[in-house]
């Protein structure tokens, strides 16, 4: 049996916790994860277990930004001056977040108000 990390599926027993000590749960996550990080992309893609989504695919602010721009007219380029250094990097997705061709996924479920 296959266990499935969004689009990766991995070998059960790498990670079934009722067959293996702490220890050997840990020797085989180690050697799972050297294994995926000599991969290239093509071949990691070969194990995806359903379609992904690329973060190429996924238009940055500025992108959007320009888009919108381009179809509203003259009033929206000058929205777009001084904010290129962070809408140049961050990228907004509304879907389902196990289809993405990432690394890794982080919950931050409770902000911390500062005042």
């Amino acid at each position: 049996p296959l266990v499935s990390l969004g689009n990766l599926q991995l070998k059960a027993a790498a990670s079934h916790s009722t067959m293996y000590s702490g220890n050997k749960r840990k020797k085989l996550w180690r050697e799972e994860k050297e294994r995926l990080l000599k991969m290239t992309l093509e071949e990691r893609r070969k194990e995806y277990s359903r379609d992904y989504v690329a973060l190429k695919n996924i238009p940055t602010w500025m992108e959007d930004l320009k888009s919108k721009s381009e179809s509203e007219g003259e009033n929206a380029k000058e929205d777009l001056q001084g904010k290129k250094s962070l809408s140049d990097k961050v990228s907004l997705y509304r879907g389902d977040i196990t289809l993405l061709e990432v690394d890794a996924i982080v919950n931050a479920g409770r902000w911390l108000n500062v005042l």
